[in-house]
């Protein structure tokens, strides 16, 4: 079991290796050749399809696995929120952080102590200044986050501001490593609150305790808990007790038990120890916390019955009253050691012992030293834990009283057939973190990161098919992916470009002639083996990493769902942005992106119709409805025609808000013929209507409520029919990359879900802003002013612009004085005798104080 008291001192001592033992151990990890990434797969090689359509594929050829190439694996991150210090008794968070690190993922270590800023309102530029960051192993950085208050693990709790600067310093460490797939491991319910504020991550809760077995815990821990294990993506427990606990929360719910540094253990070291130096009798020895559940009495009890032999006892006592062994001679208690000394003393002992209370906290413990003892071959006595009967009762001898325990120790002792040692050591070898990181790994990858077909039908445009692979395999990428690039006869350099690819993760078929896109999408699906498929054109460009992993999260929210798809500059329907800023070459504009993804986050709407130029499918869902159907033949009707056929079976359909790919726009078709191509659309839209018995209708627009309007009565009539309150906020004429005070004030307003916020400026992220645009969920900028004349504003908001707008209507007028220079903001006042003064308010406390006063306003109206 893991746990620290609050306010307990603690030296240093028990870090993993001395200082001596660095230099080579660094040398060792170095030298240690890392093992190829465990990636399992899920599912069979071809799946048999339900009802398939049948396809006369003519004959096709897939080149011989390609060979492996290490370095274009995708691993993903761990940032470990632990229960102790790095440097406090090595237990299993950090020999499973290091196993992780030796394995090739990056492990930030985050440290129980914060940074309290005791400031509320600063800005985040402000606390990733004081954000910590220390390289102390290969793959291995220590991580010390910024609060407002100094907080305790086990008795405070976050409040607002705590919750805000800690996430801001985790985006400031994620920014800084360009950390795109990040695994969140928490070991204590006390990270609750942020890693459920944290965005794009998968959260593991490692339960390595009975947290309501600890007299420090109190009910909100508790309460923390059960919010953490049912938001958990998956839940690691350490024993038998609490797996049957926790999976009555979450039905992801793994038992990986803890284990031994094998290697460390086992071997023999001459280390001179001078507190045991004189000692000539049997040395029954225990290492590890000794505490409120360490049954001290029953040591008493022993010493005294049997002063031939000597207890040494090595662990901090916090908690434990040891007062009744102080004065015996044949008692000695060491305090903590260090890691790498723990061998030497343990290779001193005869017997090894496991004094636990039974209580309910022991009845959930599976403890490491067990593992330990055994790794060394030592004959080991314990209490009758479930966990010790469980793994190893075969080795282990189980007392419950004070008679039980001397008699079982003094036959220990004769106990020494080499036999015996090695069936220890044979069991520990089978029992090492080795061997929890690869069931920890598999089990992320089947909970977190199920295995994810992506499927490429081509034909010419090589480089737009180098430019696609080229991002969906950039660094970041979806750890667990496999491509199937389908070659639709292309006669340009594809062909031979694609035959030359050497890369683990792409599957090539080549088709003898063009089967077109959806025969050649159903090749590729029955060959693909991942649990959701994905079908993507070949003239897109995916952006950073995290595009997969936004499309698949909406599965997990709603069982029904059998398709999504994300936003996009180039699409047919409403899953077109209303504004973007991106270009062909980088698709989008980073900064742009990050704040589209903070505006939309988590958000996606149900819809009737999905483009495929990007689509995610639930494998189940493709194995029930079938293939595409090949009378559509090249191209064009084939995406409504399955939409039509998913819902139909009962599935709904998504448009994800928060994930983007960009699309040159349908590049292979439009290189058809005028005649030829308006030909193929009229002949698959008359089979769509006949197959349907319905007329094909023009899909929707951008999903804006200002799309195409531009005259002011109707812009008026959409605010009026929105039925939310509306704020017009003057700013400058730019948005900045590097935000401003006024652009913090906008989007804290686009935050409130009863807000329709307008902003005047024109121009955002280096584009020019024409009409009104629509930036977010309930944001939108303009820099026609003068459409908004019939507009009765709840409230306008001054943050920069110095301009008077005579046509603008609204009783209320502020102006946020840290925007503007005195002389400015009297001018304002001269123009308008309404206009109220923001003084030096922080952003949070003017954006308050604006709400406040528009809801106010509105109860008043009403009663």
């Amino acid at each position: 079991m893991i746990k620290i008291k609050p306010h307990r001192s603690r030296k240093p001592a028990t870090r993993r290796s001395a200082p001596r033992h660095w230099k080579q151990r660094r040398l060792n990890l170095r030298n240690n050749r890392r093992k190829p990434a465990f990636r399992p797969s899920f599912r069979s090689p071809s799946a048999q399809l339900q009802n398939p359509v049948p396809i006369p594929f003519p004959a096709t050829s897939m080149p011989n696995a390609q060979q492996q190439v290490p370095a274009a694996v995708s691993l993903y991150d761990i940032m470990r929120f632990p229960v102790i210090d790095w440097q406090f008794r090595w237990q299993r968070p950090q020999q499973m952080s290091e196993q992780f690190a030796q394995q090739g993922h990056r492990v930030f270590y985050v440290a129980p102590e914060m940074i309290g800023l005791g400031k509320e309102d600063a800005s985040k530029e402000e606390i990733c200044r004081h954000v910590k960051v220390k390289n102390i192993d290969r793959n291995i950085w220590l991580v010390t986050l910024c609060a407002n208050q100094r907080l305790n693990l086990y008795q405070d709790q976050m409040d607002h501001w705590d919750i805000q600067y800690l996430n801001w310093s985790v985006q400031h460490v994620r920014e800084k490593f360009g950390i795109s797939q990040l695994v969140s491991i928490v070991d204590l319910p006390f990270w609750t609150p942020l890693v459920t504020a944290m965005d794009q991550h998968q959260i593991v809760y490692d339960c390595m305790d009975h947290h309501a077995g600890f007299s420090t815990n109190d009910k909100s821990m508790l309460q923390l808990e059960e919010r953490l294990l049912r938001v958990a993506g998956l839940v690691v427990t350490s024993s038998q007790h609490l797996f049957d606990w926790a999976a009555k929360f979450n039905p992801s719910t793994v038992l990986i038990r803890n284990a031994a540094d094998t290697a460390h253990f086992s071997k023999r070291t001459e280390e001179f120890l001078p507190e045991l130096d004189s000692i000539h009798q049997p040395i029954i020895g225990y290492y590890g916390a000794i505490s409120d559940w360490f049954d001290i009495e029953l040591i008493e009890l022993l010493a005294n019955s049997r002063p031939d032999w000597t207890f040494v006892l090595i662990g901090h006592t916090f908690g434990c009253d040891t007062s009744g062994i102080e004065g015996l001679s044949n008692v000695l208690l060491l305090g903590e050691k260090p890691y790498h000394e723990l061998p030497s003393y343990l290779h001193r002992f005869r017997v090894a012992f496991i004094p636990f209370k039974q209580n309910e906290l022991t009845q959930a413990t599976n403890p490491v030293k067990l593992y330990e003892y055994l790794a060394a071959g030592k004959p080991v006595v314990s209490t009758s834990l479930p966990e010790v009967r469980t793994v190893a009762q075969h080795l282990v001898t189980v007392a419950d009283t004070p008679a039980q325990y001397e008699a079982a120790i003094e036959a220990a002792l004769i106990d020494s057939h080499q036999s015996i040692i090695e069936q220890r050591q044979q069991f520990a070898q089978l029992n090492n973190w080795d061997q929890r990181y690869e069931e920890l790994h598999h089990a992320i990858l089947r909970h977190l990161y199920p295995k994810v077909s992506v499927v490429l039908v081509v034909h010419n445009s090589w480089a737009h098919t180098q430019q696609c692979l080229h991002r969906l395999l950039q660094p970041g990428h979806y750890p667990n992916l496999e491509v199937i690039v389908v070659d639709n006869a292309s006669s340009d350099q594809t062909s031979s470009s694609l035959r030359s690819l050497n890369h683990p993760l792409i599957k090539v078929m080549t088709s003898a002639e063009n089967l077109g896109f959806a025969a050649g999408n159903t090749l590729g699906c029955v060959q693909s083996t991942g649990d959701y498929i994905i079908l993507l054109n070949n003239d897109t460009i995916v952006p950073d990493g995290s595009w997969i992993s936004r499309l698949l999260r909406p599965f997990q929210e709603d069982d029904r769902l059998g398709m999504t798809g994300p936003m996009s500059n180039h699409v047919g329907n409403d899953q077109a942005l209303d504004h973007f800023v991106g270009d062909a070459v980088q698709g989008a504009h980073p900064r742009w992106l990050n704040e589209f993804y903070e505006f939309y986050r988590r958000r996606y709407r149900y819809t009737d119709l999905l483009g495929f130029f990007c689509v995610a499918i639930r494998r189940s869902v493709w194995e029930r409805v079938g293939a595409l159907d090949p009378a559509y033949g090249l191209g064009m009707f084939e995406d409504d025609d399955y939409c039509e056929r998913v819902r139909n079976a009962g599935y709904r359909l998504a448009i994800v808000e928060d994930a983007f790919v960009y699309h040159h726009g349908s590049v292979t078709i439009k290189k058809l013929k005028d005649h030829v191509y308006h030909a193929l659309w009229n002949k698959n839209k008359a089979y769509y209507e006949q197959k349907w018995n319905k007329t094909w209708r023009l899909p929707k627009g951008p999903d804006s409520m200002f799309h195409m309007v531009d005259r002011p009565e109707d812009i008026a009539s959409r605010v009026d029919q929105s039925g939310k309150k509306v704020v017009l906020v003057l700013g400058l004429t730019v948005w900045e990359t590097n935000s401003r005070r006024w652009q913090h004030i906008v989007k804290g307003l686009s935050e409130n879900e009863d807000l329709l916020v307008i902003v005047h400026t024109h121009i955002y992220h280096g584009n020019l802003i024409v009409g009104t645009r629509k930036i977010g969920p309930r944001l939108f900028f303009t820099n026609r002013i003068d459409l908004f004349s019939e507009v009765g504003f709840d409230q306008v908001v001054y943050c920069g612009s110095t301009d008077h707008h005579p046509y603008i209507r609204s009783d209320r007028y502020w102006a946020d004085s840290l925007c503007y220079h005195e002389q400015q903001l009297n001018g304002l006042i001269a123009c308008n005798d309404k206009l109220q003064v923001l003084d030096r308010m922080s952003v949070s406390q003017t954006v308050r104080h604006i709400c406040s006063s528009i809801f106010e306003t509105s109860e008043m109206a009403v009663d």
